[in-house]
């Protein structure tokens, strides 16, 4: 799946979720969206905390990597829905940021 196709499954979602719970207003959207990616980093880290034995044991028991594979999409998915309610070309930014990051340590270019 490229990052495009990504964003538009996820335009389809964010448009379902506007739809059945909207909020008063952009802002709210944004501040509700930013919120959840809180909560789903949160959720990962406690994944990764469980797959480092740093859990109660019943947790540990129940752990798969899975799990972690699941918090991560959930994580990235939360990103996407903020950047589209905040109008960001996902695609682009991130090849921007690439290249600042490539420039920026000196990283072969002609790897591309």
């Amino acid at each position: 799946m490229t990052i495009t196709e990504l964003v538009k499954q996820y335009t389809e979602i964010s448009d379902f979720l506007n739809q059945h719970w909207p909020l008063k207003n952009q802002q709210h959207r944004t501040f509700a969206r930013t919120m959840k990616i809180v909560e789903e980093l949160g959720e990962l880290s406690d994944e990764i905390l469980t797959s480092m034995n740093l859990q109660r044991n019943s947790k540990i028991a129940k752990f798969t990597h899975q799990n972690i594979e699941d918090e991560f999409a959930d994580v990235l998915g939360s990103l996407v829905l903020l950047g589209i309610e905040l109008d960001i070309d996902v695609e682009k930014v991130i090849k921007r940021k690439i290249e600042f990051t490539k420039e920026r340590f000196e990283m072969d270019q002609s790897t591309n």
